[in-house]
């Protein structure tokens, strides 16, 4: 983490005491901090801990003010880059809170009595809670807790972040014996939502209504892959901006980049199942034949199962029996002393018409059409012989195509069946 602040340190010198009315009234002295008069003066080598500045002492050497009590005050401004564990969890919607640990490195808490100035602080909040008084421990008054420890009268707010509260504490530890003063400035941040949810959450949230939608386009679509790999593409792009966003991070996984990996598996078994129902939806009688099984699964207890009904199928040879009752008002038509001539077949005819020429043996002119008629008759019967043939041919024909198409129908439910059931 890296902020820019100003620090003030203060402390009192004995050996820099002087009466101004000696010195014509002169109450304050400064002191240039690159000079080399820096070297005749004491300061406090209090430094931060946790820095990972490259100088680790990231502060500018500013003016040393000394009054003439012997107060010695200097406000260096620096820009302190220190380290700070983040919990990316929530991301985006995330409380961070980094410290920065203050002490001496080389002076105990016998020579260096390091504490916090708390006197004419902004911390810049109504609440009672960030009163600068400090909560002391019971069981070692040394050490105290404030609720706002750092002045934010010139605080800049920040368009990612909100700053929250800037808690403080004071611990004293025993090192070798002696004890030494550390001074902890926690920073609590919350990161700000609305850029996040306008570029981020809302687009995630209606691709993932996009992924169900994709199962209710008819399973016949071809438009169902499409969409989905479309889907499927946006899920990662997504997946690598909260990648992108989030600070690399192996203690925990976001919620946001856990929910995309969820949407990215969902869409990519749908995917699967989109092109397992195009394979059901075009298959055909004489590619694939449906198994008992599959059949008893895919036709009956699946559909009973997602409470999906079939619409009634009517019989494949209704259209055979309709068309054999028209053949009742043909044979209707015929003289009713000639059924039984017609019910005989055609060699039958000709045979007797041949047996009665022969014992006749004339040839008078109403025989001779009588056999025109009988000709006639035995003409007509082969033609109705034949037609009758053609008639049931076409017949048969029809209801075999009716048949496969009912099989083709087979398939078609079985692939709505199974995009409902991915539904």
């Amino acid at each position: 983490m890296t902020i820019m602040a100003w620090l003030q340190y203060n402390w009192t010198d004995y050996k820099l005491k002087w009466n101004p009315n000696d010195y014509g009234g002169i109450t304050d002295i400064r002191f240039s901090g690159k000079d080399d008069t820096i070297t005749k003066l004491w300061k406090p080598d209090v430094l931060l801990f946790n820095s990972v500045a490259q100088t680790f002492d990231s502060t500018f050497s500013s003016n040393f003010v000394v009054k003439y009590n012997g107060e010695v005050i200097q406000n260096p401004p620096g820009i302190l880059k220190f380290t700070c564990d983040i919990d990316i969890t929530w991301f985006p919607f995330d409380d961070q809170i980094c410290f920065l640990k203050f002490g001496s490195w080389t002076y105990s808490g016998q020579f260096i009595d390091l504490d916090m100035d708390l006197t004419n602080l902004n911390t810049g909040s109504n609440d009672t809670k960030s009163s600068p008084m400090p909560i002391r421990d019971k069981n070692d008054p040394q050490n105290y807790f404030v609720h706002d420890a750092i002045d934010r009268t010139y605080y800049v707010i920040n368009g990612e972040w909100s700053l929250i509260n800037t808690p403080g504490v004071r611990v004293v530890k025993e090192f070798d014996g002696a004890p030494y003063h550390e001074l902890y400035f926690y920073i609590r941040i919350r990161r700000r939502t609305l850029a996040y949810g306008i570029n981020l959450i809302i687009p995630s949230l209606v691709i993932s209504v996009m992924t169900v939608l994709g199962f209710t386009l008819p399973p016949e679509a071809c438009e169902k892959v499409t969409l989905e790999t479309t889907i499927l593409l946006s899920v990662i792009f997504f997946l690598q901006m909260v990648s992108n966003m989030s600070p690399p991070s192996s203690d925990a996984i976001p919620v946001l980049a856990a929910f995309f990996s969820c949407c990215l598996l969902v869409v990519s078994a749908s995917v699967v199942f989109t092109v397992l129902v195009l394979n059901l939806q075009h298959r055909r009688p004489e590619t694939h034949t449906m198994g008992p099984i599959l059949r008893y699964l895919l036709l009956e207890l699946f559909p009973f199962l997602i409470m999906l009904k079939r619409p009634q199928q009517q019989p494949a040879r209704r259209f055979s029996q309709l068309n054999n009752n028209n053949i009742l008002p043909i044979k209707r038509t015929l003289p009713a002393d000639n059924i039984s001539v017609m019910n005989l077949p055609c060699r039958a005819i000709c045979r007797q018409s041949s047996t009665e020429n022969t014992k006749k043996r004339t040839e008078t002119k109403s025989e001779r059409i009588i056999m025109a008629i009988k000709e006639l008759l035995s003409q007509a019967c082969d033609d109705l012989n034949l037609i009758n043939k053609d008639f049931l041919a076409l017949s048969e024909k029809f209801d075999e195509q009716h048949y496969e198409h009912q099989l083709e129908g087979d398939w078609r439910f079985a692939a709505m069946v199974v995009d409902r059931m991915c539904l």
